[in-house]
């Protein structure tokens, strides 16, 4: 019995011991992990995206934000010439602003938008290395500071049909070209029952347009390494733009335009030349340019195109993509004389900043933390190739992009010409010298006029000297309106890229 009963003790003591031990136990097995309980998704904010110029891409994004990110986007849609008309402001709840890069000193001065900050540039996930260098160290910054992040654009190219011009004809610089365009006459006269081209450069010269192919022609006669002042003199702000340089590119540019020109813009221009009908045109290849949208046979002719089989419809057309032409000599315009380069100087210039899109965040956005999560996911590799390949007014803006052309430039370019393309663009980012308009306030207002004057002495309504010294004229009295001094101020400021 006295076993049994200092048993009893032990026995409790073991139950209790087992109990807790059970107790313990089942707390460890039924509690949940920490990272369990603190995995919440989150829903972006809903954001207002203010589209300007280009109405198709804002579709094209709200779909992969709310596929991938779950995302609610309003769009807000307006004409490039109705934001300029309306002081460059948005509606007042938008959030991000997705729109050309020459309007980023204009949103900046009129504190429209907000600075990216540091951090964001330098994440992994933006891969701020991974831009071509332009994009990186210019287009998207202004004074100094990034205000936005870059969505693309095109560039600037000759384009060559290679049934008509072999590749010794191609000009490298922009003095050649009367002997490329001698080869297309001699075709036409070898060729007398098939296609005949006309002896002239097809180019983008409708309104808007004008002002742009000018520069692209006229910067390698007027950009040196080192030389700071271009359209405008950045020590008293006196414009430039009716100089000896800009004459003769006028002159050169309206004496070999074909008639067509003037109503041609990029698309048109890339058109005529994949569909077969044009020789030698200034313009660049882009999936958004559908050829299906070629002018009507009447139209494309009515000005001296090519004649014969005009309703061959090509899924391939034969032409091959240069750089423009380079300047063997640059105007220097503190001696006023021509200088010769040096056979190591980059004949070449190129223009940037002319087209594209860019992204910013609204001064005035309430929901600034999804808006900048935003914007770094939208330059992204995979999403910019889903969202930016289709418009017309983008392109290629990283490393990455160049080897999948096709996915821009589309299936009716060959993938040799798409490559060349790359080489193009690849080129024109590497080089050290290239051509973007000051981004002075009232920028638009300047090419605006330029670009009149332009296509008043391509239609033969003023010679090239006139019309220059027009448009200083009308440069001179912008500037005084604005404020010489505080032009002079802002010129010196983002003079040199």
């Amino acid at each position: 019995m006295l076993n049994q009963s200092k048993s009893v003790p032990v026995a409790i003591l073991f139950i209790g011991v087992f109990a807790l031990s059970a107790l313990v136990g089942c707390n460890e097995t039924v509690e949940p992990k920490k990272d369990a309980l603190e995995t919440v998704v989150v829903v972006p904010d809903p954001l207002v995206m203010l589209v300007v110029g280009d109405a198709d891409v804002g579709e094209r994004i709200a779909r992969q934000w709310r596929a991938l990110e779950d995302g609610e986007l309003e769009l807000v849609g307006m004409s490039v010439q109705d934001f300029v008309a309306n002081d460059f402001k948005a509606p007042e709840d938008v959030d991000v602003l997705v729109y050309p890069p020459n309007m980023i000193s204009e949103l900046v001065n009129r504190d429209r938008i907000r600075k990216v900050p540091g951090d964001l540039i330098q994440s992994p996930d933006f891969n701020k290395i991974g831009l071509l260098k332009h994009f990186r160290v210019s287009i998207i910054r202004h004074q100094g500071e990034t205000w936005a992040v870059p969505l693309g654009a095109p560039n600037f190219s000759l384009l060559v049909n290679s049934a008509v011009v072999a590749e010794k004809f191609v000009p490298k610089s922009w003095s050649k070209m009367d002997r490329a365009l001698s080869r297309v006459a001699s075709f036409d006269q070898e060729n007398p029952d098939g296609i005949q081209y006309p002896a002239k450069v097809d180019m983008p010269l409708a309104e808007r347009w004008a002002a742009w192919t000018f520069l692209a022609r006229a910067a390698p006669s007027v950009c040196n390494r080192g030389k700071l002042s271009t359209v405008f003199d950045r020590e008293n702000i006196k414009p430039l733009i009716n100089q000896r340089p800009f004459v003769e590119a006028l002159e050169q540019l309206k004496s070999i335009a074909s008639e067509r020109s003037y109503e041609l813009d990029p698309a048109g221009v890339f058109r005529l030349m994949q569909s077969g009908h044009s020789a030698i045109a200034m313009a660049w290849p882009s999936v958004a340019f559908d050829p299906s949208l070629t002018p009507p046979v009447d139209e494309a002719v009515s000005d001296g195109a090519a004649t014969g089989d005009l309703n061959q419809n090509l899924t391939q057309s034969e032409f091959s993509v240069y750089p423009l032409p380079g300047a063997l000599r640059w105007y220097d315009q503190k001696s006023q004389r021509w200088m010769i380069r040096a056979k190591s100087d980059e004949k070449r210039v190129g223009l940037i900043g002319f087209s594209g899109l860019v992204a910013s965040v609204a001064k005035e956005s309430l929901n600034e933390q999804t808006a900048w999560g935003f914007l770094k996911w939208l330059p992204d590799k995979a999403i910019s190739k889903a969202t930016m390949a289709e418009s017309a007014l983008s392109g290629p803006f990283r490393a990455s992009h160049l080897g999948e052309m096709t996915r821009w430039t589309g299936d009716w370019v060959s993938e040799t010409s798409a490559f060349q393309y790359a080489d193009v663009i690849e080129q024109n980012h590497q080089r050290g010298v290239v051509l973007m308009f000051p981004r002075i306030p009232q920028a638009s207002r300047y090419l605006e006029a330029l670009d009149v004057a332009v296509r008043q002495v391509i239609a033969g309504e003023l010679e090239a000297q006139a019309g220059l010294d027009a448009v200083a004229l009308q440069w001179d009295d912008i500037t005084d309106e604005i404020g010489r001094e505080s032009q002079r101020k802002r010129l010196r400021e983002v003079t040199g890229i």
